[in-house]
């Protein structure tokens, strides 16, 4: 399938779904339509002309994750915003799991780096690490001074050295070199990738009724502006959920945990990496999410923490114009359910 009909398969779903919630609200708009979309991120309004490159700020496949770490490309954004939050977020997540994985000495990882020996003879070198585990290590004279290369090379030890743990055997050369970690990813720019990542797929599955919770416009402006440090406590749920549990979801209990929970999966070369994100509910006291995340998983108190979670895959079906409002009714449903329990 092309990328435009697969844009054009995309629009036509989410329009439909914007459709019918325009006929059962009185939700307003900066125009009037009647086929359009959402960008989700900064909730401006596109038409199906505005599929074509031609249009200068044009919806685009969003891949969610990002393709490098294996994510498919089912929902739109425009331009401006893919281009904003993708070069300023999803770059620096890349970096800092890759690196974690170098640091880790994790199967399949691989990292460009500097050695340096005790005269100060600099080098550059890829270290790597094949799927069982084995290093090898490749200077690349290409990408080092020559000077420093030779030096580097004629410093090598010669003699018969034993290698460590191979009893009887021995290597006749030897190099000794500093090697420099890894530590250029930026931690706080690639949490706020992972907080997109699961706004999106909040998108994806819930459909525009998701982008009409008021508790995420401080979200949306975080993600556009990451730089900025405009939500401070964590909103990642440190656990590894069963499978079931990829996709959608709501923690029923402990009530103050109670909130959406979006988790996925960003694949690398070495390894699997399950994210769980919060995200408030639809009420304005819902917005506390965040600070309890902090003072319930994040206290040095310990203990067991008994967690009830709701699967929301069986109940959505974006195609679907009975389940157009399904994650707010459940939500409804949740914050009573959880109110009785309080009493």
């Amino acid at each position: 399938m092309s990328k435009l009909k697969k844009k054009k398969k995309i629009f036509e779903a989410y329009s439909q779904n914007l459709k019918w919630i325009k006929e059962k609200t009185n939700a307003k708009f900066d125009i009037e339509f009647d086929k359009g979309v959402l960008c989700p991120l900064c909730l401006k309004v596109f038409l199906e002309s505005d599929l074509n490159p031609s249009e200068k700020n044009y919806l685009t496949l969003e891949h969610n994750p990002p393709k490098s770490l294996g994510g498919k490309d089912n929902i739109l954004t425009c331009k401006k915003c893919n281009n904003q939050s993708g070069h300023k977020t999803d770059v620096e997540l890349l970096t800092f799991l890759l690196e974690q994985d170098f640091k880790s000495f994790s199967p399949n990882s691989k990292h460009r780096t500097k050695l340096e020996n005790n005269k100060g003879s600099k080098v550059t070198a890829d270290l790597s690490f094949d799927g069982d585990g084995k290093m090898t290590l490749n200077l690349q004279s290409k990408y080092s001074n020559p000077k420093d290369y030779n030096d580097f090379l004629e410093s090598e030890e010669r003699g018969l050295f034993p290698i460590e743990g191979e009893l009887g055997k021995f290597a006749t050369k030897k190099l000794q070199f500093n090697l420099k970690i890894p530590d250029n990813g930026n931690m706080r720019l690639a949490s706020i990738a992972l907080l997109k990542i699961g706004y999106l797929l909040g998108f994806e599955k819930y459909g525009h009724i998701f982008l009409f919770n008021q508790n995420l416009d401080k979200i949306r402006e975080q993600i556009l502006n990451p730089e900025k440090n405009l939500i401070t406590d964590p909103f990642w749920i440190n656990f590894e959920f069963p499978e079931m549990y990829l996709g959608v979801n709501i923690i029923n209990k402990p009530s103050e945990l109670l909130c959406f929970l979006n988790t996925f999966v960003l694949k690398t070369k070495s390894r699997n990496a399950q994210i769980s994100i919060a995200f408030p509910g639809y009420n304005k006291e819902d917005a506390v999410i965040y600070e309890n995340i902090n003072k319930t998983l994040c206290s040095n108190e310990g203990g067991e923490l008994d967690m009830e979670i709701t699967t929301m895959e069986p109940f959505l079906d974006l195609k679907d114009e009975s389940k157009v409002f399904c994650s707010a009714l459940i939500w409804d449903d949740r914050k009573k359910a959880s109110a009785q329990h309080n009493l």
